[in-house]
């Protein structure tokens, strides 16, 4: 029933406002595991293979550029070493599995991570150079991956490049400025935001880039993010009046 309800609303998006820019926050992977008696990683594995379907519907629509906050900076200081260590083999995983998708070897994809690298072991390290060095040529959809990043560490990162800088002057920071020294100051800001499993927040994550973004929360955990719940957001989105501030 769902997924004949989701092709009706798939066929609806054909003609509604889509936005350019898709943040994710893929929230609920251990509270689904814990529910079925299952270890953690069970449900991060579940929810990776539920990202690959939602990135291929997103890419298919023709949004040009999704964010995924994959780890944050405090789950990369808090949790348990052994589940920290299946979370980076799986995104090895993920890493290498974008390497051979076909979108990114024909140039169509470009992934990055963003995040901070001292926290990130060196075997994923190394991985992430791979990968990026091989698409950095790549136009016109942009994957953001964050590991180990918050919206604080991202801020300060650029006000540090601010103070180290011999030729700042303080009349011409300006916003435009400002956004150019941020990881992502390259690809305009989230349209809409998506964060799953029922938390109404956003976590320390893009703080800067969402000043205007539209945000859509839902109680599914993300294993059960489906294409349903994909439509009603992007749905949802083309059925706002966007005022920035106005």
């Amino acid at each position: 029933m769902r997924a004949a309800a989701a092709r009706l609303l798939f066929s609806k998006l054909k003609h509604s406002r889509l936005p350019s820019h898709v943040a994710i926050i893929p929230d609920g992977n251990r509270r689904w595991a814990r529910r079925r008696g299952l270890p953690a990683w069970v449900g991060h594995l579940q929810g990776y293979k539920v990202m690959k379907r939602v990135l291929t519907r997103l890419w298919e629509l023709g949004v040009r550029h999704i964010t995924i906050y994959a780890l944050s900076r405090e789950n990369c200081t808090r949790r348990p070493r052994e589940e920290l260590t299946r979370l980076y083999e799986l995104l090895v995983k993920a890493l290498r599995d974008l390497r051979r998708d076909h979108r990114v070897t024909q140039g169509l994809v470009r992934p990055r991570v963003i995040g901070d690298m001292s926290l990130v072991p060196d075997f994923v390290v190394e991985e992430i150079h791979i990968v990026e060095k091989e698409s950095h040529r790549n136009a016109p959809h942009t994957l953001n991956i964050c590991v180990c990043y918050s919206g604080r560490w991202e801020i300060l990162e650029a006000v540090r490049k601010i103070a180290i800088s011999t030729r700042a002057e303080p009349n011409t920071i300006d916003e435009d400025t400002f956004t150019r020294l941020l990881p992502m100051g390259d690809v305009p800001p989230p349209d809409l935001l998506i964060r799953t499993g029922g938390e109404l927040r956003l976590s320390n994550f893009l703080l800067w880039h969402v000043a205007y973004t539209e945000l859509y929360f839902t109680r599914r955990l993300w294993p059960d993010f489906d294409d349903f719940e994909l439509a009603k957001a992007l749905l949802s989105y083309s059925r706002r009046e966007r005022r920035f501030g106005a």
